[in-house]
């Protein structure tokens, strides 16, 4: 695949998600020039203090640092929401369901970069992903927008429960 057709999704919270929220839909904000962004427009906003906290978060890492990671930018992004909602205001969202996820995961296991790979859970210390096309496997916010309008929210719920016939291996042996 090619990285600016891919997203990630974590494997153990597709999972999560079918058991607990069957019907969830993941919404990824898709932008490619969100730290040419962040560099351009937040950071000569922060404060000497708050430069000091950006430089430590993006230079160390641990165990509490993705907490402090998600605290930060929630605290900045109130704080200067309103000299930089024009800049990062209508990113490009596409939508997938956890389920369709999961389903991608077993018709497509090469796309979960650890499944099959010898010893990688000797020293990997990565989520385990599977890999999503952008362009072929997600819809557009706008097109799911117009669906519920149009046809209302059991509309969607329908498309995510989808089901179909497949002739499959069950070997038993």
């Amino acid at each position: 695949m090619k990285p600016d057709d891919c997203i990630p999704i974590p494997v153990y919270k597709a999972y999560d998600a079918i058991e607990k929220e069957p019907n969830l839909l993941y919404v990824v904000a898709i932008d490619y020039t969100i730290v040419e962004s962040i560099n351009t427009h937040l950071i000569p906003l922060f404060d000497d203090n708050e430069a000091i906290v950006w430089r430590i978060i993006n230079d160390y890492s641990g165990t509490r640092i993705r907490d402090a990671e998600d605290k930060f930018v929630y605290e900045m992004t109130t704080r200067h929401w309103d000299s930089i909602r024009d800049e990062f205001a209508n990113p490009e969202f596409h939508l997938i369901s956890a389920m369709k996820s999961i389903r991608i995961l077993q018709k497509k296991p090469k796309r979960t970069p650890g499944i099959g790979l010898r010893a990688w859970g000797t020293g990997a210390s990565a989520e385990v992903n599977v890999h999503i096309s952008i362009a072929e496997e997600t819809k557009h916010w706008s097109e799911i927008f117009e669906r519920i309008s149009k046809n209302g929210l059991a509309d969607i719920i329908g498309a995510i429960n989808r089901k179909k016939t497949e002739v499959v291996y069950d070997p038993e042996i």
